[in-house]
């Protein structure tokens, strides 16, 4: 059924491979505001070498696939930002949606729209500002994350804020799960601010910049976790950014385990430390985790 969008004609959509790109381009087609075009990234992928954070395994033409297939232009958005300007500014959009674009834009890009422009952002901005947010809700051990539409401005994820959106994240699941539960919330809400805002109500409201935390990329010494911490964190930290390669460095009692594997854990209850080959059982602040380690090299 198509909706009531108040004028706003020309909706240039931003994106790359995995769910919180894919699925709010979908939605926005399935809620008949096909975008006039749609850019991906061109040259090289900042993202590559930051290897160790397990990615959604897509070839990163997903969302051009899909554009091409729903009949709707491509932009292959230059590096070169004066070029890039007269790339967008040809639709002559009302409006740039942004979702897990590869690169932040520069500021002459943030003017072209008449409306403006607006991101995406998995997780409930000023908190967890950065590209790698679910990653480090997971390692905080947040249990109710978030998405953000928020106004983009030359400062990364700061600006006003248009709507937001909490999402239960369960026991046990993985980056890529989470991920998909945040796209489907970030979908909802970026066709209902388009039907609700029209062109008038996008003003948003100010971040709290006393409460802002920027998070870059992790590296392998990000995954090292602690008996200190619930068991309950520690073990869906694991579960969710298991990957090959992984290891997540523990001490527990004067001794390092490089755990790789997280089996179970019991949220409550006292726990001694365990080992039995491969496995060990790891008290913890509140309950036990059991996971598997690597052995120590001979």
């Amino acid at each position: 059924m198509s909706l009531n969008f108040d004028r706003i004609s020309n909706v240039i959509y931003m994106g790359s491979a995995g769910a919180l790109s894919v699925l709010p381009y979908q939605a926005l087609c399935d809620a008949g505001r096909r975008p006039c075009a749609v850019a991906v990234e061109t040259g090289k992928n900042p993202a590559a070498p930051h290897r160790a954070l397990p990615v959604i395994a897509e070839s990163r033409d997903v969302l051009e696939s899909l554009a091409l297939a729903d009949g709707i232009p491509v932009i292959k958005l230059s590096q070169d930002t004066q070029n890039a300007v007269h790339q967008l500014s040809t639709y002559a959009p009302d409006i740039i949606i942004v979702s897990c674009f590869g690169r932040k834009l520069a500021e002459p890009l943030l003017s072209v729209p008449t409306i403006g422009c607006f991101n995406l952002h998995p997780s409930v901005l000023p908190a967890y500002r950065g590209p790698s947010p679910v990653f480090w809700q997971f390692r905080a051990g947040v249990k109710t994350m978030g998405v953000t539409l928020h106004r983009m401005t030359a400062q990364l994820d700061a600006g006003d804020i248009v709507a937001q959106a909490m999402v239960d994240i369960a026991d046990g699941i993985t980056l890529q799960q989470a991920g998909r539960l945040l796209a489907e919330a970030g979908s909802r809400l970026l066709v209902e601010a388009l039907v609700r805002q029209g062109r008038s109500g996008w003003s948003g409201r100010a971040q709290q910049e006393g409460k802002a935390a920027y998070y870059g990329f992790p590296v392998n010494s990000d995954y090292a976790v602690s008996a200190r911490w619930t068991a309950q964190r520690l073990y869906n930290f694991m579960r969710a950014t298991r990957g090959q390669g992984i290891v997540y460095p523990c001490s527990v009692e004067g001794r390092l385990f490089n755990l790789v594997e997280a089996i179970g854990f019991r949220k409550t209850g006292a726990a001694r430390l365990i080992v039995q080959d491969d496995e060990v059982t790891l008290p913890c602040c509140s309950g036990s985790v059991r996971a598997r380690f690597l052995p120590d090299p001979l």
